[in-house]
């Protein structure tokens, strides 16, 4: 009995010293995943640069801080570039086909379109991300944002959210991704016209997005490559509870030669009359449109039990118009605007 407690802690011994040396040699390689993972290559329209990077988590972590980073993406006629002060990749060292990422509590993106350079700054009180790999490619990720504030313009008011999440997988044997974003507590920044307040309790989409964009170009040619080749949007659910407005939808969506969406939707809206006051407020309708869109939205409508009027309609978007049921509404201009050149 005793012989055999011996081998069995022998055993244990030589496991533990097996694991370690294994962690550390893993260890030891990270830095060169970080280089390979930074270094530009053809075909890769982003890379990185960053300063130190450390290894912690021993036994059951292999947490790899880089610090400094700075990733930028190439974008043809400008570039965009995200920076923090660090990122942490979190990995188990039994398998490296998933990781999440740590993301700083401050960070900055500038945008270069062509015509001037905008800065996006960043803070949260938490952002995780977590990437599940195959074959060496992104088959999965699920990020999580938490108290979000984003700042854009010097003299404009944040973009806020108490919570947010976005999901992506990649549809298996098809040209497709899968995609989840809901948005909970989103303060919008400026003036919104009443009765609407700066804050949304609630905004979601769930789609599939059809369809690839070349890793090439800019972002107006990878778009029209996509349109060309027929891609399309399927929202399988959109939600935005936005008191007094509800809305929920499903349709298809697309691009046209001129980048201007087109498509088809299944819509339900409760407070309809409310947006299209906002509408008029803001100058997107006139008093006698909004009256005339009112009165035959009124005659589609139907009255629920507690005195509200839901309205069931199609909308379809055109010739670079929205229309609600035979109503033109407004209309729709490309999806970026002229003088970007990214």
């Amino acid at each position: 009995m005793r012989r055999i407690l011996i081998i069995l802690v022998s055993l244990l011994v030589l496991l533990a010293v097996a694991y370690t040396v294994y962690w550390n040699v893993m260890a030891s390689r990270s830095g060169d995943w970080v280089a390979y993972w930074a270094a530009p290559a053809p075909g890769k329209a982003w890379s990185g640069t960053y300063g130190e990077t450390e290894v912690s988590g021993f036994p059951f972590a292999l947490d790899v801080t880089v610090h400094d980073p700075v990733i930028t993406w190439q974008g043809g006629a400008g570039d965009a570039v995200w920076q923090g002060p660090y990122l942490v990749a979190k990995f188990k060292p039994w398998t490296l086909s998933s990781f999440s990422f740590d993301l700083p509590p401050e960070q900055t993106v500038l945008i270069d379109d062509g015509t001037r350079l905008r800065m996006v700054a960043l803070a949260m009180a938490s952002g995780t991300a977590r990437v599940a790999m195959a074959d060496g490619r992104a088959q999965a990720l699920h990020a999580e944002f938490v108290d979000l504030v984003a700042s854009h313009e010097q003299n404009a008011g944040p973009i806020t959210a108490d919570f947010a999440v976005i999901d992506v997988a990649v549809v298996a044997g098809e040209p497709a991704h899968d995609v989840n974003i809901r948005v909970e507590g989103l303060g919008l920044a400026g003036q919104v016209a009443p009765p609407f307040e700066g804050h949304v309790p609630l905004a979601s989409t769930s789609f599939r997005w059809v369809g690839d964009l070349a890793s090439h170009g800019n972002l107006q040619s990878r778009l029209e490559g996509w349109r060309a080749e027929g891609g399309i949007v399927d929202v399988h659910a959109l939600r935005l509870d936005w008191p007094p407005l509800e809305v929920d939808a499903t349709g298809t969506l697309a691009l046209d030669t001129l980048l201007r969406p087109i498509g088809a939707f299944r819509a339900e809206v409760v407070g309809y009359r409310e947006l299209m006051e906002a509408m008029q407020a803001v100058g997107m309708l006139g008093r006698s449109e909004a009256d005339m869109a009112g009165a035959a939205l009124d005659f589609m409508a139907r009255t629920q039990d507690d005195g509200t009027r839901r309205l069931a309609v199609d909308v379809s978007m055109q010739h670079g118009m929205l229309a609600v049921g035979p109503i033109p509404v407004m209309p729709l201009p490309p999806v970026l605007p002229p003088e970007a050149g990214f």
